[in-house]
């Protein structure tokens, strides 16, 4: 589903910075949609982890030929199996860890829906292998979170470097949040659109 305030934030980010309205005039009609699937895009978001997005298509497809998506089966699959796919030692243990904290109420999705940006971080990260840039991505992609920039994504560093001229190690993040708030999810979301033309979705 598209989000709400996607036009709105197009016109404000249009009206503030010209290299950004430049992309975002050549991008054509595409836009944002969340999730309707919590669990799978925490999954998504896990599998994504520090791999391209070429490979965790393949290994998405691997594990969904052998197994149902959601926290009783990966719970219960074998680790061998999940190898077999290409999931790391660690990655398998992350996921079952999310399975069982979802199977067992540890994490509620209902309760992750009342709370503000930073409580939401604090939420998740309790779970093994979710850090700042797994949560970021669940409040882009499923809650819809509005203004989410998430300064560690390699695609919104190399994407500074090439529009802006940014020195990989020395972005000033503080000044590009001020200049696209309230609306930075949307202007991540572009960065991304210039990196890559394939939508991304979690």
């Amino acid at each position: 589903m598209k989000v709400n305030y996607w036009d709105e934030a197009i016109g404000y980010l249009v009206s503030k910075d010209k290299k950004l309205k430049n992309i975002i005039n050549s991008a054509g009609n595409v836009f944002l949609e969340t999730s309707e699937d919590p669990f799978m895009t925490l999954f998504n978001s896990i599998l994504g982890q520090q791999i391209s997005v070429a490979a965790a298509k393949s290994i998405k497809n691997k594990i969904s030929t052998n197994f149902d998506i959601n926290p009783v089966s990966l719970s219960n699959a074998n680790t061998d199996k999940l190898r077999e796919c290409g999931l790391s030692r660690m990655k398998i243990k992350y996921l079952k860890d999310l399975s069982t904290k979802v199977l067992n109420n540890e994490i509620s999705f209902n309760l992750l829906e009342t709370l503000d940006d930073n409580e939401v971080k604090k939420y998740l990260t309790k779970v093994k292998g979710i850090g700042n840039w797994t949560a970021e991505m669940f409040m882009i992609f499923y809650l819809g979170r509005p203004n989410i920039l998430p300064v560690n994504d390699i695609g919104i560093i190399n994407s500074l470097v090439k529009i802006y001229g940014e020195n990989k190690k020395n972005i000033n993040f503080n000044k590009y949040f001020l200049l696209w708030s309230p609306w930075n999810t949307v202007a991540s979301w572009y960065l991304w659109r210039n990196i890559d033309q394939e939508i991304i979705s979690y």
